[in-house]
């Protein structure tokens, strides 16, 4: 018999099936890997939307052939991504080629269920633990930010945009406000002729 190279190579060893307890143990390996829990992904595409926005991902973790050699995992498309949010409030950051997260993967078909479902849905199909069913969860082992919202143990919120802040809306101060060392509530003004007068 010719040694083929190129053929694809079972992961049995001499001991899978030397009892019963190894051969069951064995079947039991097999079949877990075709069970889908989570795996670390790098985003490779994005799709905002003001509803649901979608990412195709590529999985940073292959897997091992027989062989004990690398497979390259394959790009999983159209996976839905998280937001942080409570009825019509959220904290809007929607993820960019590059990020890294995780992607993670429902029991059953996930398909039926999107923006519009109100109530449970029946599986579209028997699947189970699928790539197929995938979710993106997003901010894990990335760079530092540049953009940011910081809560702080002290009570205090450090926000950091040198781009700017635009707010939509009345805003409403409990307190002071502070800018370059000069109070809006307890600065002077300065007249004409130079004498001063407190803020209103």
């Amino acid at each position: 018999m010719n040694n083929d190279d190129t053929a694809v190579q079972g992961k049995k060893t001499p001991y899978s099936g030397q009892s019963p307890f190894n051969a069951i143990g064995f079947i039991i390996q097999q079949a877990l890997q075709n069970v889908s829990t989570a795996v670390p992904v790098k985003v490779q595409a994005v799709y905002p939307s003001d509803t649901t926005g979608y990412v195709d991902v590529l999985p940073l973790i292959g897997t091992i052939d027989g062989k004990g050699e690398f497979v390259k995992p394959v790009t999983l498309y159209h996976l839905p991504y998280s937001r942080i949010q409570g009825g019509n409030a959220a904290l809007i950051i929607d993820p960019v080629v590059g990020d890294k997260g995780l992607a993670i993967f429902t029991d059953s078909d996930s398909s039926s269920v999107n923006a519009e479902s109100k109530e449970p849905q029946k599986p579209a199909s028997y699947r189970r633990f699928s790539q197929s069913d995938g979710f993106y969860i997003g901010g894990f082992l990335n760079q530092k930010p540049e953009t940011y919202i910081e809560l702080k143990q002290d009570k205090t919120t450090v926000i950091n945009s040198t781009g700017g802040v635009t707010i939509n809306g009345t805003v409403t101060v409990i307190g002071d406000v502070i800018a370059d060392g000069i109070s809006l509530k307890n600065h002077t003004h300065t007249g004409v002729h130079g004498e001063t007068s407190p803020a209103h």
